[in-house]
This record gives C-alpha cells, sequence and structure tokens, in this order.
C-alpha cells in the first residue's frame, strides 16, 4: 500500500494559524474583558501574528489548493480588519 506524498505538508497549517489567528484573539479579548481589564489590543495582536504568519506560509504553499485559500483568507481577513481599524 503505498501512502501519497502531500507536496506541501505546511498548507494545513497555514490555513490553521489563518482561522485559530481570529478564535484566539476573540477568546483573549472576551477574557480580558471577563477579569475587567482590556485585553482588545493584546488579542488583535495575536490575530495579527497569526495572521502574518498565514500569509507567509501561504506564499510558500500557494501552488496547493488550501495553500491559496490559507493566503486569500487571511489576506481577506486582515486587510479588513485594518480597515475597520483605521
Amino acid at each position: 500500500m503505498k501512502t501519497e506524498e502531500r507536496p506541501y505538508p505546511l498548507d494545513r497549517l497555514a490555513l490553521g494559524l489563518s482561522l485559530s489567528g481570529v478564535v484566539l484573539g476573540v477568546l483573549i479579548a472576551i477574557g480580558g474583558r471577563l477579569n475587567a481589564q482590556d485585553f482588545t489590543m493584546h488579542g488583535y495582536g495575536v490575530f495579527v501574528a497569526f495572521s502574518v504568519a498565514a500569509i507567509v506560509l501561504g506564499i510558500i504553499t500557494r501552488t496547493s489548493a488550501i495553500g491559496r485559500t490559507a493566503l486569500i483568507t487571511s489576506s481577506i481577513l486582515l486587510v479588513g480588519s485594518l480597515g475597520m481599524l483605521a
């Protein structure tokens, strides 16, 4: 039984970083709100860091469908959040 080798094992990591950055950023902001602290910008910083990492990995793995999806998703989320912040 021959296993199929994937050319870029980082493409799923890129997509995971893109989506988990949003969830983790929101959870940090909500956790700070529950503790009567303002962690909104900390959550946003985590989101931006995860998005930039996902964009870099998406550029590296852009020949695969998942890599392109990660690149497009994190780019749209990052540009959209910067537009809302400004």
